[in-house]
């Protein structure tokens, strides 16, 4: 069963949900206007390879070509959204593994020399990272390293990542916190963790507390419920507790479109351009562009992602969309605790001399939402 402070934690975050959707109500067509000129954040699949096979992703379910995404269309890409204004940055795949891209420290490096690059982050399961080393990873100008794993057990790890590299994992992380730790935590270091045992007995492994006394247990949290991935992944694949989680109109009802419309573009290795960075696995559900032949904030304003927020409430939605329990409102951005996400996902576009004359001058001069 879950601690007492996290079912508090659940409890308030719940009663801030519904506090948020009264208020979308009321400034929907603002955050709406809003919105539709701005380009939040960037998320670019360097290789769409992993070197796990884990079993609540769809990454086994994937059957379009592998590959490395070339460094001339990461700087091209990079540096368009620099010229709109900049902003986050994450470098994790739908499905795959930053670190098995043998190019990810000339990009860490090269998005970091763009003063419009506000930070830069990773989501691994950390099987390669003394690859590079610990020291290196701390110092390469990464702000966030978040890491996919099971409960600190080797049998759990095997179950659930389908790896047998639990020890390497372990003392990867270890030696990352470490180093981590003498630097001065440059890098906002997490552990998310997939488990199929309560949480208790995780919690109370020996493992566990190792890497609790490196990172802090404040940095660590769990998940036992997970998304079907548009129906590609069964109950019959997790095991244990592990649950999917379920279609909830009440906590999540179908009020406006996914918020993933709004959040900012998936580029994949191959430069298609993607309108969700979350559960387009093979890449073609929600395409809205090439990025080799387009600037990218003339796809993200494009015809094709309007297309798909207008139709998003109606019958013609797209398939991969219909029971995605990934889905949230966008009402979730008004939030009491989401102040810096709103701003985020509601700040303009800096238009500049790159664009194409059709975009010029079109950045808002609305106020901020509060």
């Amino acid at each position: 069963m879950p601690s007492s402070k996290a079912v508090l934690r659940k409890l308030n975050y719940e009663l801030k949900s519904v506090a948020a959707l009264g208020k979308f109500f009321l400034k929907k067509n603002d955050l709406l206007q809003q919105m539709s000129l701005a380009l939040p954040m960037l998320s670019i699949e360097p290789t769409n390879v992993c070197n796990a096979n884990c079993t609540f992703c769809a990454y086994q379910h994937q059957d379009r070509p592998t590959g490395v995404m070339s460094m001339e269309l990461f700087r091209k890409v990079v540096d368009e959204y620099a010229s709109c204004g900049g902003g986050p940055l994450g470098m994790t795949p739908t499905v795959g593994e930053p670190f098995v891209d043998p190019h990810l420290l000339d990009r860490i490096a090269y998005a970091r020399g763009l003063e419009e690059i506000t930070s830069i982050g990773i989501y691994s399961n950390m099987i390669l990272m003394d690859r590079i080393g610990a020291e290196t990873v701390v110092s390469s100008g990464l702000n966030t390293l978040t890491v996919s794993a099971s409960g600190f057990d080797a049998e759990m790890y095997e179950r659930i990542y389908r790896s047998t590299r639990y020890e390497k994992v372990l003392a990867n992380i270890l030696d990352f916190g470490a180093a981590n730790n003498a630097a001065g935590r440059p890098v906002d270091f997490k552990i998310d963790m997939r488990i199929d045992e309560p949480w208790a007995d995780v919690a109370s492994t020996e493992d566990f507390a190792r890497v609790a006394e490196v990172i802090g247990e404040e940095n660590i949290i769990y998940k036992f419920r997970f998304d079907n991935w548009a129906g590609k992944i069964k109950s019959d694949d997790l095991s244990g507790n592990m649950q999917l989680r379920k279609p909830s109109a009440l906590r999540r009802p179908r009020i406006s479109p996914c918020s993933e419309l709004y959040s900012g573009p998936m580029v994949y290795w191959d430069g298609r351009v993607g309108a969700c960075g979350c559960r387009d696995v093979n890449a073609t559900e929600l395409i809205i562009g090439d990025a080799n032949k387009e600037h990218l904030a003339a796809i993200w304003m494009g015809a094709e992602l309007a297309k798909m927020r207008k139709e998003f409430l109606t019958s013609k939605v797209r398939d991969i969309c219909k029971n995605c329990t990934h889905y949230n409102n966008l009402a979730h951005l008004l939030r009491a605790d989401h102040a810096d996400a709103l701003a985020d996902t509601t700040r303009p576009m800096q238009f500049g001399d790159a664009l194409p004359a059709a975009f010029a001058g079109q950045a808002s001069a609305s106020q901020p939402l509060e």
